[in-house]
C-alpha cells in the first residue's frame, strides 16, 4: 500500500496542471498511504518512509490541482484583453 500511496502522490503532483485527474489521484494516495503508514506501524509492512513520502506528494498535488482550478474558475469570465464578460453587453457607448 505504500509503494502505491507513493507511486499515485508523485503521478498526482508531477499532473497537477490536469487538476480533476491530480485530485482523484491525490486523495487515492492520501488514503493508500495512510493504509500503508498504519500497516508499517504495526509491523505488518516495511515501507514506512515510502508511505509517509506518499502521502505527502498526494497532499502537494492535491494542493496544487486546488489551486490550479481556483484559478481557472476565477479567471474564467475574462476576455483575453482582461475586461470581464457581460453576457454579450458592451460596457462601452456607441456614437
Amino acid at each position: 500500500m505504500g509503494d502505491a500511496g507513493l507511486a499515485l502522490g508523485i503521478i498526482a503532483l508531477v499532473l497537477f496542471i490536469a487538476f480533476p485527474l491530480a485530485m482523484i489521484l491525490g486523495v487515492l494516495a492520501l488514503i493508500f498511504g495512510g493504509i500503508g503508514h498504519a500497516r508499517a506501524r504495526r509491523g505488518e509492512a516495511g515501507n514506512r518512509g515510502q508511505a509517509l513520502a506518499g502521502m505527502i506528494c498526494g497532499g502537494v498535488g492535491l494542493v496544487l490541482a486546488t489551486l490550479v482550478l481556483v484559478l481557472v474558475v476565477s479567471t474564467g469570465d475574462e476576455e483575453p484583453n482582461g475586461r470581464m464578460d457581460e453576457g454579450g453587453y458592451s460596457a462601452t457607448s456607441v456614437r
